[in-house]
């Protein structure tokens, strides 16, 4: 009797760590409604993801950081009389500063620890496919942040990935229905191709989905953003601004990418390979992520 006991025990925790554990998992998955970055690697997505959080954390606290000096600072009578203060005062001052600068420094390490996974600026969420990761931010705008890195790496050709190749910024994701493509692609659209004529050009991927009509979500795309703005024209080699859409499984990941194609796609190795001739600009690269059920197309002037 004693022996059935602890079985059955043993078995409850077992079933109560699968479930726990089910559920954990379930709750890292990329869903409708986030923004953030896609990161492509070729097989090592540990180290891609250790690439993906050291350079988005260092733009991300550089963006800051100049952000702080650029605000005006606010002087008046008080800051005259503290510059007239004693020496020996001013240096007593510089010790309180010094340990009260630690003591904030080491409060605020304090409180990014203690923040949910979920809640914090830049987090991993699984994409269900392999070679694929997904970054989670909080990020209002995720194109900045990568414009600002492409444009620095194309500038200074300085490589600081080995293992993350392409970085798109997510700026939607939605359920791969073409009604919920429509709705949420209108607003996003919106903002890139309503005012001024724009090229462009419609980049769709597919991962691991056969359902979604690649000529269908095409069009679709292309005859919105031409109500946006009659002026609107599709560029294959040179289009201001590329619409990528990536087809994941059940999801579809919508990204606005300008100067796609100078900056190779926004494949970060690429950029800083300064032999790359000028044809790669058009031309996949062979660093890209290969998928046999994965498929590429662009839209041509309709």
């Amino acid at each position: 009797m004693q022996t059935d006991s602890t079985s059955t025990d043993t078995r409850k925790r077992n079933n109560k760590y699968f479930t726990n554990h089910h559920k954990k998992r379930k709750l890292f998955t990329i869903e409708p409604g986030m923004t953030g970055f896609l990161c492509t690697c070729n097989f090592n997505e540990k180290g891609c993801i250790t690439d993906a959080y050291k350079l988005l954390n260092q733009f991300a606290d550089e963006d800051a950081m100049s952000k702080r000096v650029e605000e005006p600072k606010v002087s008046d009578a008080s800051d005259t009389l503290d510059k007239k203060e004693d020496k020996s005062s001013s240096d007593f001052d510089k010790e309180e500063d010094i340990s009260t600068a630690l003591e904030k420094e080491i409060d605020e390490l304090r409180t990014k620890s203690e923040i949910p996974l979920y809640s914090r600026r830049f987090q991993v969420v699984d994409t269900n496919v392999k070679n694929m990761i997904f970054i989670k931010s909080t990020l209002p705008k995720p194109l900045e942040l990568v414009t600002k890195i492409v444009t620095e790496l194309d500038a200074t050709k300085k490589q600081c990935t080995r293992y993350l190749l392409r970085l798109l910024p997510i700026e939607v994701v939605c359920k791969a229905y073409m009604d919920d493509i429509r709705t949420k692609a209108n607003v996003l659209l919106e903002e890139y191709f309503s005012q001024e004529p724009k090229t462009f050009s419609i980049v769709f991927n597919r991962h691991s989905n056969n359902s979604i009509k690649r000529n269908e979500i095409i069009e679709d795309l292309a005859e919105i953003i031409s109500k946006k703005n009659p002026g609107n024209k599709a560029d294959l080699k040179n289009p201001e601004i590329a619409v990528v859409v990536e087809v994941i499984r059940g999801l579809c990941l919508l990204s606005i990418a300008p100067n796609y194609y100078k900056f190779k796609k926004y494949n970060l190795i690429e950029i800083c390979n300064s032999t790359k001739n000028k044809e790669s600009e058009i031309k996949g690269d062979e660093s890209e992520i290969k998928d046999d059920e994965t498929e590429k197309d662009e839209i041509k002037n309709p």
